[in-house]
């Protein structure tokens, strides 16, 4: 009998059905599935949302504030952030030093530990795990401001060492990636100074083989998951935008799957800088229809939904970005339980924990390269490695001594894991040889003689007062490399000046001038301006030194143009002049006579020199190879009193030293990159010989910077004329060859010998060298493979040679080692133009093995006997246009079809099949036409055969459900509207609402229903799909009356007021005054004062004339109008600070902002026109779950500044003013960032007028 009634309960009151875990959150699903599913649920609001890097929290679905950027070059972008217990990350060697280590190896270590890091800053929610790095850029010119981010200036060199890196980042986990890698800049963004406006030029040749070499080897051989589209053009189409440049070449020819991100602001570069089109919806289209699909800025974020508005894209082309993105997100374990998520255990001390310590401290003792080692004048030594044990005294002198040079992008480790020279140098010594007198001598400068100054204007002022203003940057001659930009900006200057360019402008009116201005940007250390008449040389009519030392302000290679004025020497002119403003760098200082004195007085000087970040950086390419400041000066006036003179230079790369490498007094010199954070302890082991320095030069040292072409030319081959490029077409003489290292010990190489002497594409060979350590001590050698084709003719101007193979090994004194290095025939290829196709030269391919590529101790030979490789089926890739679909609507399936050779095949050459893991979804007929029949997600399989070989290629697509209501009753009565999510119903105050009922319009769907408990209130009402677990939830709110507020006496009865503190507000002069005070409703920042409510759970529009006795202050000082639910759901219109808007004019924004579960979903913010005295009526309108925001200046005429979306339910509206707080970025709530506290401000409300409807 019991049984029997728990039966019957059960029948009459079932339990609630159990939550189906969504698609895009079931581990079950594949990633692609679930990034379909989760997109699928987005409102076009939120889509456009999450285009861009900074992408938006989606709270009801639980997806995260996410910001898609972050750097790891050599090391996790970030410092230390005791709050949530981490120290500074580790900073290693940075890409051009680890270049130099011809050690992937070493790098995928690195790149393991670095993305170790990643994911313990990861786990405490205070960063992403996609990262923007590595650098895969060739080194075409050495001057190249990002030279010391590149591997170096050989592609094979570049793709093996960047594999590394990514390999290392991703981790070997087979269902997640550690960190995400992603390779820049895609692709021939060699020169910054005009990177955003500029075209690198070039044919298809050099385009395949040596600019897009290293992504095709990433992409083919190590799954990289992203790639970073450049600024600059490519024969005239921005990157950006060039479809042939991502998609057919990216993605179809060399297969990339995942996403692709613009650089930062590459998507408004494409009309802005290029004016490659005319909107900024049409470059949302540009780069949409390519295939970019993150905007590191805010076009797409800004202008997709108006781009779609305008049939300039399709949805279609919105979710396969998202897709894309999420996809990747997914494959981080982001959406998934902790538990499951290998890598999601590693704790917060794992950063800078000592083991990563004492790797980079490894890693900066395999950098180094020797690139001098001869006999001590008057000695039978060689200058290194130093006897610690036969020193008394050593000088270590220059501006590098005591500094420890990190490099770009690099975050910042904890002040005791930075060791300098200096302190590196000491410490050892002090347990080796505690008598040595170690003597600190910094003399020297590294101040930039390069990019002086950017200069925009100059203005005259004549005795009158009258003002003439002129623009520099129309010149009408000028000295050779003067150039014309903005970078980043939008203030045109004039740039690339160099000491003793010149700019001139005619018809000048000097009659009377007493006082110049120049509008000038100190990029670095400054220069001086001289105006002088009629030629450079002609009479001086004004000098200004603007420079840092002077005190002038340093605005950096962003900056924009300050005014700096000057007195005008009068000459008695009274006609128009051609003046000429010429530039010359501050003079050099002097070499200090106590840094000379330490250096004459000690058995052995060790001059540290190099360059830094002002030499060159983003946005500014160096304009000479010399060592910056007085470096060459010091290096020589050092040698000149100590005949054991060592040379440390730790550069960027490639600087002239032809006035000091041959100098008798400095028998020795060392070179290396940025060597991160232990390149103190390191140098000291290679100075004192714990380690034989084996690192070999990345890149060609070229004697003068008047080698190289015109830094614009990306043509590598030479001409008439001008020289060619690289190891590959340089044909002069250098100061050291590319792979030049030399070592304490020396090795020999012997029996050389090649697996196979006849060859095809098709073709695997090895070759093999014995190498003998017949020195005296323990090294490390880079044993080299270039290959040569001294049968091709002339005319195809074949490279010189190239390296196509390489090895480092350590072999013990006496020893000696076998080296097979195994070359892929198949990467022989040059790149056919006419065929447009890879290709391979006949004949004798020349094995050239050494120790360098001018050292080369042996060769052997091979004949190829075929030009082409057997073509096969390489990369199939298929999509039917879009990713979801509903119930009956069908899509074509098309595919295309890339060959081993790099050329496409006619898909009627093909034979192709169709099939899906799951039918109930789609079916798929004969000729790939897709029909979607039932809701859910599947996954497309197009299987294509051509020539006996079958490649296979999927899409996932998510059939919707229909979650649209067929009814909606209350209390019998129909309300339902088309489109409508949420109802306004006027009743009467009852302490019962009427009842609703509701059913879906797909009989198979489940509807639940939340009944309103009193009027106000509010019913909920959910349709939800048990395949999908999708869910629509529509809402209706009963409401009352609101009533309007003239605030003529005291406030109305129907007020309530949150967080009330009755001295800080009053009614006066006809209107409800409140100061102020600390707090908000924002995120966790739910501490606002005096929050006037009252109930408008209904439609209706509210007014409201708000005068502010100042305008709001920063950070986020604000006051206007509120709809609220509680303080982790509403929606503001408000007058606030105006926040980092360039360019700004000093007053108020209007923001409207919702927030949804304690997340801001969407922020609107707009600078109002005509606001004068901080006096602005504000106007929001509620309409269903639509808020829509006006301003107006004089009350009359309203102006729309926006809307968004929300559902909130038991609204209220009213009135708040806060003082604000400025919301933590990086997208985890993690409350506010610490500002200064803004100045109290009273703000007026001379009514609040309510209409409901």
């Amino acid at each position: 009998m019991k049984l029997l009634t728990m039966l019957l309960f059960l029948f009459l009151n079932p339990m609630p059905e159990e939550e189906k875990t969504p698609i895009y959150q079931n581990t079950n699903y594949s990633y692609e599935e679930r990034a379909v599913d989760l997109v699928s649920r987005l409102t076009l609001e939120e889509k456009q949302s999450l285009l861009g890097n900074n992408m938006a929290a989606v709270p009801r679905l639980g997806v995260r504030q996410y910001n898609v950027w972050s750097e790891a070059l050599h090391g996790v972008l970030a410092g230390a952030n005791p709050s949530v217990g981490l120290q500074g990350p580790t900073s290693y060697p940075n890409s051009v030093a680890l270049g130099s280590s011809w050690d992937p190896e070493l790098l995928e270590k690195e790149a393991n530990a670095i993305a170790d890091e990643a994911r313990a800053i990861f786990q405490t929610g205070t960063k992403g795990l996609t990262f923007w790095s590595p650098v895969v850029e060739p080194v075409r010119d050495p001057r190249w401001g990002r030279t010391g981010e590149s591997y170096g200036e050989d592609p094979f060199l570049s793709a093996v060492m960047s594999g590394a890196y990514v390999r290392g980042l991703m981790g070997d986990d087979p269902d997640y990636m550690k960190a995400v890698p992603c390779a820049k800049h895609y692709f021939a963004n060699n020169s910054e100074f005009n990177r955003h406006v500029g075209s690198s030029d070039m044919d298809s040749r050099d385009m395949r083989e040596f600019y897009l070499y290293p992504y095709k080897e990433l992409i083919e051989n190590d799954d990289l998951p992203s790639i970073m589209t450049s600024y600059n053009a490519v024969n005239h189409v921005p990157t950006s935008a060039s479809a042939y440049y991502v998609d057919t070449i990216a993605r179809r020819t060399y297969g990339m799957k995942g996403y692709v991100t613009g650089d930062c602001a590459a998507i408004e570069d494409i009309y802005t800088g290029h004016y490659y089109v005319e909107t900024a919806e049409e470059a949302t289209a540009a780069g949409l229809k390519t295939g970019v699909d993150s905007d590191c800025g805010s076009v797409y974020q800004r202008s997709a939904i108006s781009a779609l508005e305008q049939g300039l894209i399709t949805m279609a082309d919105i979710d396969r970005a998202l897709v894309n993105v999420f996809t990747i997100r997914m494959r981080t374990g982001e959406f998934d339980p902790e538990s499951m998520v290998t890598y999601s255990l590693l704790p917060a001390s794992t950063v800078n924990a000592e083991r990563y310590q004492a790797l980079a401290e490894e890693v900066a003792t395999r950098t180094p390269v020797l690139l001098k080692d001869e006999i001590v004048a008057g000695t039978d030594d060689r200058a290194l490695p130093l006897k610690a044990s036969e020193i008394k005294s050593i000088a270590l002198i220059g501006p590098q001594a005591d500094k420890v040079e990190l490099g770009p992008y690099s975050g910042r480790p904890e002040e005791s894991s930075r060791i300098s020279p200096y302190k590196g140098i000491s410490d050892y010594l002090a347990k080796r040889n505690p008598g040595v007198e170690v003597k600190l001598a910094s003399g020297g400068s590294t101040k930039s003689k390069s990019n002086l100054l950017y200069v925009a204007y100059f203005e005259l002022t004549k005795t009158d007062g009258t003002v003439t203003r002129h623009d520099a940057t129309k010149f009408s001659a000028c000295s050779d490399g003067i150039t014309v930009g903005s970078g980043m900006g939008t203030e045109e200057q004039v740039r690339s000046i160099d000491d003793g360019s010149w700019t001139a402008y005619e018809n000048i009116d000097l009659t009377n001038v007493e006082k110049i201005t120049f509008g000038v940007n100190i990029p670095t250390e400054g220069g001086i301006i001289e105006a002088h008449v009629d030629s450079p040389s002609g009479n001086l009519i004004s000098t200004l030194e603007a420079t840092k030392a002077s005190g002038k302000p340093v605005g950096g290679v962003y900056g924009a143009s300050t005014p700096m004025e000057e007195k005008v020497l009068r000459l008695g002119v009274n006609e128009p002049k051609t003046v000429y403003l010429v530039y010359k760098a501050p003079a050099d200082d002097e070499i200090d006579p106590e840094t000379l004195k330490a250096a004459k007085e000690s058995d052995v000087a060790i001059v540290f020199v190099g360059t830094d970040e002002n030499t060159a950086t983003e946005e500014a390419d160096r304009l000479t190879l010399d060592l910056p400041g007085n470096q060459v000066n010091l290096i020589k006036a050092v040698a000149a009193v100590n005949k054991h003179t060592i040379v440390v230079m730790q550069t960027l790369g490639c600087v002239e030293v032809e006035e000091f490498k041959n100098l008798e007094n400095i028998p020795g010199i060392i070179w290396t990159g940025y060597n991160g954070q232990a390149q103190g302890p390191a140098i000291a082991k290679v100075l004192f010989g714990d380690v034989t320095p084996g690192g070999k030069l990345n890149a060609t040292w070229y004697k003068s910077v008047k080698d190289l072409p015109a830094i614009t030319d990306y043509t590598l081959r030479g001409g008439e004329g001008k020289n060619g490029r690289t190891l590959w077409y340089f044909d002069k003489p250098v100061s050291y060859e590319f792979g030049y290292g030399i070592s304490y010990t020396t090795f020999e190489y012997s029996n050389f010998r090649i697996s196979r002497t006849s060859i095809t594409p098709d073709d695997k060979l090895t070759i093999s060298v014995d190498v003998k350590n017949t020195g005296s001590y323990d090294g490390d050698e880079v044993v080299q493979i270039y290959v040569t084709t001294p049968d091709s003719p002339a005319s195809a101007q074949r490279p010189i040679k190239r390296l196509k193979g390489f090895q480092r090994v350590t072999i013990p004194v006496g020893q000696t080692k076998t080296v097979s290095i195994d070359i892929d025939c198949s990467d022989l290829w040059f790149w056919d133009m006419e065929a447009d196709r890879m290709t391979y030269d006949k004949g004798r391919y020349v094995f050239e093995v050494g120790s360098s590529s001018k050292d080369i101790r042996g060769t052997v030979t091979a004949t190829m006997t075929a030009s082409e490789i057997t073509p096969e089926l390489k990369t199939v890739v298929a999509d039917c246009g879009v990713s979801v679909l509903r119930a009956g609507e069908t899509a074509q399936i098309s595919y295309t079809a890339c060959l081993n050779n790099d050329s496409f095949i006619n898909v009627s050459e093909t034979k192709a099949s169709y099939r899906t893991n799951n039918d109930a979804v789609v079916t798929i007929d004969a000729d790939g036409k897709l029909k979607a029949v039932g809701q859910g997600v599947a996954t497309v399989y197009v299987d294509v055969t051509w020539n006996g070989k079958t490649v296979t290629a999927s899409f996932s697509v998510k059939v919707m459900p229909d979650l649209s209501l067929a009814t909606l009753k209350v209390a019998g009565k129909s309300y339902l509207k088309a489109g409508v999510n949420q109802y306004s119903i006027v009743r009467k105050a009852s302490a019962k609402a009427p009842a609703v009922t509701a059913t879906a319009k797909d009989p198979s769907l489940r509807v639940e229903i939340e009944q309103a408990a009193a009027v106000p209130g509010t019913a909920v009402i959910s349709v939800i799909d048990d395949v999908t677990a999708d869910k629509a939830v529509y809402l209706v709110n009963f409401g009352t009356k609101a009533v309007s507020d003239e605030f003529k006496n005291a406030p109305s009865s129907v007020w309530t007021v949150l967080g009330e503190n009755k001295d800080g507000w009053k009614v006066q002069s006809g209107a409800l005054a409140i100061t102020t005070a600390a707090g908000d409703v924002t995120l966790a920042n739910n501490n606002a004062a005096n929050v006037f409510l009252q109930s408008a759970n209904t439609d209706w529009t509210v007014d409201t004339k708000l005068t502010c006795s100042e305008t709001p202050g920063m950070p986020a000082q604000n006051a206007g109008i509120i709809a609220y639910q509680d303080d982790d759901n509403f929606v503001k219109l408000v007058y606030s600070a105006q926040m980092f808007r360039r360019g700004g004019q000093g007053g108020g924004s209007i923001q409207l902002s919702s927030e949804e579960n304690g997340y801001a979903k969407t922020t609107v913010n707009t600078t109002p026109e005509g606001i004068e005295n901080n006096v602005v009526w504000l106007r929001l309108q509620k309409k269903g779950d639509v808020y829509t925001a006006f301003y107006s200046a004089d009350g009359k005429k309203f102006v729309e500044a926006g809307k968004l979306e929300t559902g909130l339910k038991d609204i209220k509206a009213g009135v708040i003013a806060c003082d604000g707080v400025m919301p933590s970025f990086g997208g985890f709530r993690r409350g506010a960032m610490p500002m200064a506290d803004p100045k109290p401000m009273t703000a007026s409300f001379d009514y609040f007028r309510i209409i409901s409807k």
